[in-house]
């Protein structure tokens, strides 16, 4: 499985987790805010709705307390001749515009002296029951229980006597049982105007006495019991989760509130019952889910696309590399990819083209090797074959030319033969000295008197071609530990042979620099340069652009830096021609 693959289904997994576990947490989240605000709002309305039925009747009992103490009540002495009691129950009855569906009044023997409808053939028994309950509003106010048959509820008073103390008959009121209805049609939370309601009026012994509308359509409402499976709490309002059998046992949110009276009126210890659907209730999270599932759908697609993103931008850099590393193997490429990404994947990068420097640098060290080994076998070989009869030839001329006989051809012929073996004898030491590069003995010296002595010794020889010597040194200690000697063969070797490549009145110029740990050494002059192919087979033994060198000055050279564990290389001169940089730890490195 390739990396890109791994790292493609990983962020996938770990994209698609995330979104999913933050999802499930947002839906729960919600779901118990969405209960717990539909819980509080139904509350709310069951309290409205009870505070509402606990004022309708305080205000309808208030009503019949004060039409009793009415003068015109007095009238039942004379059975109400004039009609003067009528009169005014009608003109009540219409100015409360149906509230009031009966009012009438009747005597002591319990007939019926006056009503809104002007009928007095008409007996009262059948509207004088037992009294249901006293309330607390006044001691002679008494209700019936309310007749769900035909939606009324009665409601009646003694009528006290103003001269003697005695009652004169009972003032009843038929209060519209529909009021109440009207109360019980509210709309639920969190639910379309076109959802049903369900609201219920308990008494005091958990009856129902009054339902919204979609309740009442159903049969046996009436006088329906709730104790059995529903325990409201003691406090004026709470909420339950519960099934009622009324509603075919359908899961219910219900939100209760306890009658608590209104102003001196007590209470009849009746209850509001506020319903909701569970599934009604909670049917916005279904939305709440669709707009999830568009989440999820969104993140994945995000999820993909990032991934793919992603995977390509990590795993395409290290492809690079592998495709490198194979390409480098098989010799087809030499040049590490320069890869700017991530932080880690550039230093990868970074260290890996190191490696391949290092690399080149350990197989270039050792074709250096090989050479200087077949140097070293040469120079043995030349030291031991070529130098013995070098110096009988050049003993045997040296003798000839001690001839006085000797023509003057012979004396050229003589003065060619010591010269050649002179430089012989030159090939052979520098083969040695290249082969066998002596240990440096390191010593603390001053870098730039050793600078100044090579100037004194060259001065000479650069002044005949007119070249001008410049020096720069720009600290002020340069004290190092170094072989004298060694360094004074490098910096000979190297401005000799940059001054036989420069023209007549050119310039040569050394520059010092000391850094934290490494002196540099710089010796550029304005000649002709070396080409960039040059530059990589400079140091290479018996490599030169000269027809009388040997080639070895620079090998040499390079020997004794790499002896004193520094590195030297050459670079372009800006102003033109060469510059040979030099690096030498100022401190003598451990062997």
């Amino acid at each position: 499985m390739s990396i890109r693959s791994i790292l493609l289904v990983s962020y996938l997994l770990i994209s698609i987790t995330s979104a999913l576990m933050i999802s499930i947490m947002i839906y729960t989240h919600l779901q118990n805010i969405l209960r717990t605000e539909t819980e509080q709002k139904l509350k709310s309305q069951a309290s409205t709705i009870m505070r509402q039925i606990d004022m309708t009747l305080f205000e309808r009992m208030e009503n019949i307390s004060i039409w009793s103490r009415l003068a015109v009540m007095q009238d039942i002495r004379v059975q109400d001749i004039d009609k003067r009691i009528a009169l005014f129950l009608r003109e009540v009855t219409q100015g409360y515009d149906g509230i009031y569906r009966q009012i009438f009044v009747v005597d002591t023997n319990n007939l019926l002296m006056a009503n809104n409808e002007f009928k007095q053939t008409s007996p009262a028994q059948q509207f004088h029951r037992p009294p249901l309950k006293a309330t607390a509003l006044k001691k002679n106010i008494w209700l019936q229980e309310v007749d769900l048959q035909h939606n009324i509820l009665f409601m009646f008073t003694r009528i006290p006597d103003l001269f003697q103390s005695t009652d004169l008959g009972l003032l009843y009121a038929g209060f519209d049982w529909q009021e109440i209805y009207k109360l019980l049609e509210i709309p639920l939370p969190f639910s379309s105007s076109s959802a049903p309601s369900y609201a219920l009026l308990l008494d005091e012994k958990n009856r129902i006495i009054a339902a919204s509308s979609n309740i009442r359509e159903l049969a046996e409402w009436r006088f329906f019991p709730l104790g059995k499976n529903l325990k409201l709490g003691n406090e004026a309002t709470g909420e339950l989760t519960s099934t009622i059998d009324l509603l075919a046992g359908k899961p219910m949110l219900i939100a209760y509130a306890h009658s608590q009276g209104y102003r001196t009126f007590g209470h009849f210890g009746w209850s509001v019952l506020i319903m909701q659907p569970s599934d009604v209730a909670l049917a916005s999270t279904a939305q709440l889910w669709q707009v999830l599932g568009l989440f999820l759908v969104l993140t994945l697609i995000l999820a993909v696309t990032a991934s793919f993103w992603m995977s390509a931008k990590i795993a395409k850099p290290i492809i690079k590399l592998a495709d490198f590393t194979r390409d480098f193997m098989q010799g087809k490429q030499t040049t590490p990819p320069v890869l700017q990404t991530s932080q880690e994947i550039t230093e990868l990068s970074s260290r890996f083209a190191q490696m391949i420097n290092n690399l080149e640098k350990s197989h270039q060290d050792l074709v250096r090797a090989a050479k200087l080994a077949v140097i070293g076998e040469m120079a043995a070989s030349m030291a031991h074959e070529v130098r013995t009869p070098l110096g009988i030839l050049r003993s045997s001329v040296q003798i000839l030319q001690r001839e006085a006989q000797l023509s003057d051809i012979g004396k050229e012929m003589t003065d060619f033969i010591v010269s050649e073996t002179e430089r012989l004898n030159v090939l052979i030491s520098s083969l040695l000295a290249c082969a066998s590069p002596k240990e440096p003995e390191f010593l603390s010296y001053d870098l730039h008197q050793i600078v100044l002595h090579v100037f004194e010794l060259v001065n000479t020889k650069i002044a005949v071609k007119q070249i001008y010597l410049e020096k720069k040194f720009t600290s002020v200690n340069a004290e190092m530990m170094c072989d004298r000697d060694q360094l004074i063969q490098v910096f000979l070797n190297l401005i000799i042979n940059a001054s036989q490549h420069v023209s007549s009145g050119g310039k040569i110029k050394v520059i010092t620099t000391r850094h934290a740990e490494v002196m540099e050494i710089q010796i550029c002059d304005d000649g002709p340069g070396i080409t960039d192919a040059d530059k990589a087979k400079v140091f290479d033994p018996f490599f030169t652009r000269r027809e009388s060198g040997i080639g070895l000055g620079l090998t040499v050279v390079q020997q004794i830096i790499i002896a004193h564990h520094g590195r030297i290389f050459v670079a372009d001169n800006p102003i033109g021609g060469s510059c040979f940089h030099i690096l030498l730890p100022i401190k003598e490195v451990d062997k």
